[in-house]
């Protein structure tokens, strides 16, 4: 069973509920969750982002791809506490495309994180390797 969610806005309430329905639905089991991250740090969705991961990070294995204007918080130069103990704890994954579009380069984003050139390794790690995935 897969669970598809787009998240528009912060809500405390509904980021509860979910994690309570995940818990319920999986009983325990450890989730494979996919986060999408589009939002830049300046953005409100950014700060959904950041909550929500904080509520599956000691308990799930996280995947997050950052895509559109999501890639600016891979930025060396970007420091938020609590991005950093997202990332040090996930799987992270930058959109190359995106990247060049906003002429940042390879060496300019944090260690650890993987740059994928083809949309399509998204969209297949989607399909076949989540259990949940969130879209910010």
């Amino acid at each position: 069973m897969k669970i598809f969610l787009r998240i528009y806005f912060y809500q405390p309430k509904m980021l509860e509920i979910v994690r309570k329905k995940s818990i319920n639905l999986f009983m325990g089991i450890k989730m494979h969750i996919g986060l999408i991250l589009t939002k830049s740090p300046s953005e409100s969705g950014f700060k959904t982002f950041i909550d929500f991961a904080q509520l599956y990070i000691s308990n799930d294995q996280i995947s997050i791809y950052l895509v559109g204007n999501g890639i600016y918080g891979a930025r060396k130069n970007y420091k938020n506490q609590d991005l950093e103990t997202i990332f040090k704890n996930s799987r992270v994954h930058v959109y190359g495309n995106d990247l060049n579009a906003r002429g940042i380069q390879d060496g300019q984003i944090k260690d650890g994180l993987t740059v994928f050139e083809h949309y399509d390794n998204l969209v297949m790690d989607i399909m076949e390797n989540f259990d949940q995935v969130v879209s910010f």
